[in-house]
């Protein structure tokens, strides 16, 4: 199992003298806190934690390639033991969002957690989701924010999640319950660990971002429960979220699953076609384009433009860091032995 770097054996935790011990626990302190500063700092500078103010696209660039570089350059810093640094940064970001819920402090990334329970009318009253337009308005730590009109735009299974979580608090409490449940279930892992747990992405599960739940289920389908993998998870997963659908379909080509990336497939559009079906230039608008006004309203993709996005490949570099690290192993070596490259057998053996 992945441990990461370390500074002595296990043994040798007992015998550490006070001294170590403090500069251990400092160096564990400074890189968490560097962990939160940056990201923090930089949210309050760029101005994203008002709702109603649009997120810049560089704001959200920088903080998700920050999500990808922290966790890496704690893993290659090598001044700490990764295990029970993970430990230490999984508590602390729990502490972290439960007191940015309560308070309010590092909160208000989006307005999903106020406006996805009020989806589910339209469907209770007969009415397609993705070509009903709602309003909402509604009140955020003291603040009144009105949204609307809006359409769903994610895939039918998510509507289910509504009516039980409620809105507000409720929601994002529910989307820090899904966070932590997949931190436990990489718990083996210390590096998943860090990187899901880190504090940029704690502070974007207490904004009540909808990806934690589909996340939930990827991992108990990809990493299972009791080390066994749950394709039933998976299957869900495929009508949560759109991202989901496009993990699953290149996971299963990468590995030349044939057969899985069929089912797949067919889960996929059983999920979605009542929906397409009963709404096709809706479903098509809202669901592929993510267009909230109609297709008149659909703009150029913009993945990385989102904060919430960047979530999805900070969980995939986490739970497949060992072989994407192989990956990019092999290519380094095949880099070094390229011909014209020095060093290489063409090139002087």
């Amino acid at each position: 199992m992945e441990n990461g770097p370390s500074l002595a054996p296990p043994s040798a935790a007992f015998a550490e003298p006070p001294a170590a011990r403090r500069r251990r626990y400092l160096g564990y302190a400074g890189l968490w806190a560097l962990g939160l500063v940056v990201p923090a700092g930089y949210l309050g500078l760029a101005g994203v934690y008002n709702p109603g103010m649009a997120i810049s696209d560089s704001a959200a660039v920088v903080l998700g390639i920050w999500a990808l570089f922290f966790p890496v350059y704690v893993y290659r810093l090598r001044l700490v033991e990764l295990a029970s640094f993970a430990r230490l940064v999984a508590l602390a970001g729990l502490a972290v969002a439960i007191v940015s819920i309560a308070t309010g402090i590092g909160n208000g990334l989006t307005d999903e957690p106020y406006v996805m329970p009020y989806f589910i009318g339209p469907l209770l009253h007969g009415q397609n989701p993705y070509s009903t337009a709602i309003y909402v308005t509604y009140n955020q730590y003291g603040t009144i924010y009105q949204v609307g009109p809006v359409r769903y735009i994610y895939l039918p299974l998510l509507l289910v999640f509504q009516p039980f979580v409620g809105g507000g608090a409720g929601y994002k409490l529910f989307a820090v319950a899904t966070w932590a449940g997949t931190i436990y279930l990489v718990r083996r892992n210390p590096f998943a660990v860090l990187a899901i747990s880190q504090p940029y992405i704690a502070l974007l599960a207490a904004s009540g971002f909808t990806d934690f739940p589909a996340l939930l289920l990827l991992t108990v389908g990809f990493v299972g429960v009791a080390g066994r993998r749950q394709n039933w998870a998976t299957y869900l997963a495929l009508g949560a979220k759109q991202f989901a659908n496009v993990f699953v379909g290149l996971y299963y080509l990468v590995h030349r699953d044939w057969k899985n990336f069929g089912i797949a497939i067919g889960v996929s559009l059983a999920w979605i076609l009542p929906f397409f079906l009963w709404a096709p230039s809706a479903y098509f608008c809202g669901a592929v384009l993510g267009a909230q006004g109609g297709c008149a309203h659909a703009s150029a993709p913009g993945f990385f433009v989102h904060l919430n996005y960047w979530v999805w490949p900070v969980w995939v570099l986490a739970v497949f860091f060992a072989p994407l690290r192989e990956y990019y192993r092999r290519f380094a070596n095949w880099a070094r032995r390229a011909p014209g490259r020095a060093g290489s057998p063409g090139v002087g053996g």
